[in-house]
């Protein structure tokens, strides 16, 4: 009799780890899954910021002639209006280099980490579920 509960203990056994082995398989599927998702929105997001910031810049650009040939017509003038919108991008530029850790580092920084801080709050309240 002992010899038969001797066996199905080891089946018992082998069954818990066949059990364990593909719980383990199915949380590695999980995890793979989750990270494919996130990387996906990443580089979704990254596509579409750069598409944003492209289209940005050529209108920013035409923008730009446009303001310097109407300023040449104000001006009656081949190259002034070019010069005063020079002026203005290099004003631009002066101000962000020196207000750039309040303008630039702080907002970057928290928009960064206000989707990193919504995202952990999101995960941790499901997970409370």
């Amino acid at each position: 009799m002992k010899e038969k509960n001797k066996g199905l203990n080891i089946l018992n056994f082998d069954r818990l780890a066949d059990q364990i082995s593909k719980f383990v398989e199915l949380k590695l599927q999980i995890f793979e899954l989750k990270f494919k998702e996130q990387l996906v929105v990443v580089i979704s997001s990254f596509a579409t910021l750069a598409l944003i910031l492209s289209f940005g810049m050529f209108m920013a650009f035409f923008a730009s002639l446009a303001f310097g040939f109407y300023l040449n017509h104000l001006f009656d003038s081949s190259f002034l209006g070019f010069v005063v919108v020079g002026l203005i991008y290099f004003l631009i530029c002066v101000l962000l280099i020196i207000f750039k850790d309040k303008i630039i580092t702080n907002q970057l920084f928290q928009a960064i980490f206000s989707d990193t801080l919504t995202v952990n709050d999101e995960q941790d309240s499901e997970e409370q579920d």
